[in-house]
């Protein structure tokens, strides 16, 4: 088992190689927007929901339902209904650069929806420390909010993150590339089992490296 899972590795080498650099380049960039996008829109969230401070029923509801949609509909059907903006975007609905748009709307939506919760959870103590001492309402964002929610922040952005890894495994669809497509291309469709097997142990490795990175991070922050 152990020498034909050896065979394996150095037989398909160059493909991991390309598989996993793949995978990164649709990881990073949906990563970012995922981290800035979700961020925005959480504090917008938190912002405008019914009892925020500065309250505007129609814009959490818009935001909100944009949110849901996203979320709601099945990945893999939502990457083949993406398409057309894929190609109003960049030009093309297919390949690595295509994989990027639905993979950065999903991250979004799913750091959006976790930033909410995660600001709604600081105590509103902090908000009246802030108007004490005269602070606006960015102000109040980048000084005392982030700062009491840092730590929660990253704990939810780790989870994005690994979610982004998992959504990623599918983006074969639209010939976007990565681990997950050698997996089931060469590794299940091909019967190279050992390959399949040493990409799956790998993805775990990769959930771990995030998750513990993640945990030490919010760690790091967590000031309680």
């Amino acid at each position: 088992m152990i020498d034909q899972t050896l065979q394996a590795f150095e037989k398909f080498q160059g493909d991991l190689v390309n598989a996993f650099l793949e995978t990164g380049d649709m990881m990073l960039t949906a990563m970012i927007l995922a981290l800035t996008g979700g961020l925005i829109l959480g504090f917008f969230l938190f912002l405008t929901r019914p009892d925020g401070i500065r309250q505007n029923r129609l814009v959490y509801f818009l935001l909100s339902g944009g949110i849901n949609i996203i979320r709601s509909v099945p990945f893999i059907l939502f990457i083949i209904v993406i398409i057309p903006l894929n190609r109003m975007l960049i030009g093309t609905g297919f390949g690595v650069n295509a994989s990027k748009v639905p993979l950065s709307l999903i991250g979004i939506a799913t750091f959006a929806r976790f930033t909410e919760q995660d600001l709604l959870d600081v105590g509103k103590s902090t908000y009246e420390t802030s108007y004490a001492l005269g602070a606006n309402t960015l102000q109040y964002f980048r000084y005392f909010l982030l700062k009491e929610a840092r730590s929660s922040l990253v704990l939810s952005f780790t989870s994005t993150t690994i979610s982004l890894l998992s959504y990623s495994t599918v983006m074969g669809i639209i010939g976007g590339g990565g681990l997950g497509y050698l997996a089931i291309s060469e590794g299940y469709h091909n019967f190279n089992y050992e390959l399949m097997w040493i990409i799956i142990i790998a993805m775990i490795l990769m959930v771990h490296l995030v998750q513990t990175t993640g945990n030490w991070i919010a760690k790091h922050y967590d000031k309680r």
